[in-house]
């Protein structure tokens, strides 16, 4: 089992611990929007894993276990039909999912660690993509009474 957030170099603390640090260094809206994202994601992962929250990439057992349960508790096992409603919903107030991809690419195609950054949401992403069914399954949020379903499982 790796603890790395997809082909990133950090570990799931290490990433948290620098992102957060991060949003005294973005200068720019891009970068900000990033580790805003990031972390707004962690928060979501936090509320899916219940105690003691998102520390680490689940093994692959427990992560399958896991993806189960948010796959019944969403109502569906396959990747979603694209509907542009879901894609636009905010991550966070300036972040919706389908921008937030593309802010992760963007991001991973830089240097530095905007880069780093870049590589650990796209890490978050394939992470929670595995959660929800497959690549690109990740298409909308649970509600807070769903997620509080996935986490007392």
């Amino acid at each position: 089992m790796t603890n790395r957030l997809g082909s990133s170099e950090w570990s799931v603390p290490e990433a948290r611990s620098v992102v957060a640090q991060l949003r005294h260094v973005a200068t720019d809206g891009t970068e900000y929007d990033g580790v805003e994202l990031f972390l707004a994601l962690c928060d979501y992962l936090d509320q899916l894993h219940g105690s003691p929250g998102f520390d680490q990439v689940l093994p692959d057992d427990e992560r399958a276990a896991l993806a189960r349960v948010v796959q019944r508790v969403r109502g569906k096992s396959a990747v979603p039909e694209e509907d542009e409603e879901r894609l636009v919903q905010p991550v966070n107030a300036a972040v919706t999912l389908t921008e937030g991809r593309v802010l992760a690419a963007h991001l991973e195609s830089t240097d530095g660690w905007q880069r780093d950054l870049g590589l650990a949401l796209q890490g978050l992403f394939t992470y929670l993509d595995q959660l929800y069914g497959g690549p690109g399954a990740f298409t909308e949020l649970l509600t807070s009474e769903e997620r509080e379903r996935v986490a007392r499982r």
